[in-house]
């Protein structure tokens, strides 16, 4: 390999270096958090359990990749955690793209048994909010993390996105 190659090999490591860290490392406004979870969400799994319980003005920051099908087989219909520049009536968060990644907290008042069907039905109250490929909450009730894919027709759907929690410190 000549010389010039071999600098173009090595500069390109480099910047490939540096984009990894800076993706990985959180920005000015970041300042003060502490990474405290990974979580993979699928297209087509429905609302995911972070692990995580939330107080009332908790704020969690969220760095997503990847990519999902929003009807698998349609290349058209493929998107990142940003979604399509489309909107539904079967989507969690009407004003949001369709296949975006969205979060919830929600807050469980009761559990009970349908009496026909034998079947587990949970009480909560629940507020949705907008994630995308970057963003942040501040948790307006106390309750369980939750993250999903703006759309509620997902048995269809396929791919992943892979999401960074984080969380300032108090």
């Amino acid at each position: 390999m000549d010389k010039r190659a071999k600098a173009l090999t090595c500069g390109c490591a480099f910047l490939g270096a540096m984009a990894l860290a800076l993706w990985a490392a959180p920005g000015p406004r970041q300042a003060g958090l502490e990474l405290i979870k990974k979580v993979t969400v699928a297209g087509n799994a429905g609302w995911v359990d972070t692990g995580l319980d939330a107080a009332q003005g908790d704020e969690f920051f969220f760095k997503a990749s990847g990519e999902i099908s929003l009807q698998r087989g349609n290349p058209s219909a493929n998107c990142g955690p940003a979604g399509l520049d489309l909107m539904t009536a079967q989507q969690p968060i009407l004003n949001q793209n369709l296949g975006a990644l969205i979060g919830k907290v929600a807050q469980l008042v009761s559990v009970r048994t349908d009496e026909d069907t034998g079947e587990e039905i949970r009480d909560e109250i629940v507020e949705y909010f907008f994630v995308g490929a970057e963003g942040s909450v501040t948790v307006p009730i106390r309750g369980r993390l939750y993250l999903g894919v703006n759309e509620d027709v997902i048995k269809d759907n396929g791919g992943e996105f892979t999401v960074l929690i984080s969380q300032r410190k108090r």
